[in-house]
């Protein structure tokens, strides 16, 4: 056995093993490329492999944030593991732990010290560990001092038959006679919008929305998949949806409690199913947020671990 740091040259056995080891969570080259490798933040040394006879048998993603492109958090302690396997065949002979300590290491040596195991804001795959799928997989980190922080789930429904409860459509008069609107974004809406961003969400909604705002001008997204809230010059809620994906989607602090986010997931519903799709998924949400979700017909389809420990 021996451990080696992941180059791109690797990556056709990466994505081999990855697929063998995670069937719950297929991936492509193109896609582990463009939502890993090409990351601002991502750097190889912090991606060990292992090797035995010269094969690849397990690997583990890592990623931090000291000194790159996109500040993580302030202390800048923290640090990710995005995804770790072991070849079915090669588990219980030591190659995982292996790979955890090694990644560890030098997550120390770059001065981390909070370890998640879960996706990242910037390099989401999924949230954490499937509980259902992978239940060997918890087992293995927490063994190893990994604690449960904490338990989003995925919600999945289908657009079709549309179900729009009838006491959104009175909300949203109730709320149109406080002067509270809902549209599509416009450009005059931007600098209203970047306020609410910066004030009102996390900084990888922000990065996402701008993000995506710019893709408008590329031709590669639509001004239609923005739902705004404004009231009084004022953006105080807005949501979004890339294909089947839906959200992220929040409602200023001062104005939560109205049912302006019913409205929101409501309008983007629509939104979605006049475009054609026939189904709407959220990969990470809470069980508060849940039961909004339960209105307008998703259900639970799994259910992930998110895992830390201080080193």
């Amino acid at each position: 056995m021996r451990i080696e740091v992941f180059r791109s040259g690797d990556i056709d056995e990466l994505v081999d093993v990855w697929n063998r080891s995670l069937p719950a969570d297929p991936i492509s080259p193109a896609r582990l490329e463009a939502r890993v490798l090409l990351d601002p933040n991502f750097r190889e040394e912090f991606c060990p492999v292992v090797r035995e006879d010269g094969r690849m048998v397990g690997f583990a993603l890592g990623i931090c944030g000291e000194g790159f492109h996109f500040p993580m958090e302030p202390s800048g302690t923290r640090a990710w593991i995005l995804a770790m396997a072991v070849e079915p065949e090669r588990r219980g002979r030591g190659v995982g732990s292996a790979l955890l300590e090694e990644v560890e290491r030098r997550f120390w040596g770059a001065g981390k010290r909070d370890v998640w195991v879960a996706s990242y804001p910037t390099a989401y795959i999924v949230p954490g560990v499937d509980e259902r799928a992978y239940p060997e997989g918890l087992r293995f980190f927490r063994a190893r001092g990994y604690r449960v922080a904490s338990r989003p789930l995925a919600m999945d429904t289908s657009l079709w038959p549309p179900r729009f409860p009838e006491e959104v459509f009175r909300r949203e008069e109730e709320l149109a006679s406080q002067g509270v609107e809902f549209h599509a974004y416009s450009p005059r809406w931007l600098s209203a919008f970047r306020r609410f961003l910066r004030s009102q969400v996390p900084w990888d909604w922000e990065w996402l929305a701008l993000r995506n705002l710019a893709r408008v001008h590329e031709g590669t997204f639509s001004s239609g998949q923005f739902v705004l809230a404004t009231c009084g010059g004022e953006v105080v809620g807005y949501c979004q949806y890339e294909g089947e994906h839906f959200g992220p989607f929040g409602v200023a602090e001062g104005f939560r409690g109205k049912g302006i986010g019913t409205v929101l997931l409501a309008r983007t519903l629509r939104s979605m199913a006049e475009q054609g799709l026939h189904n709407a998924w959220v990969l990470w949400t809470g069980d508060e947020a849940a039961k909004l979700y339960g209105r307008f017909g998703f259900r639970e389809s799994r259910r992930f671990a998110i895992l830390h420990k201080e080193l």
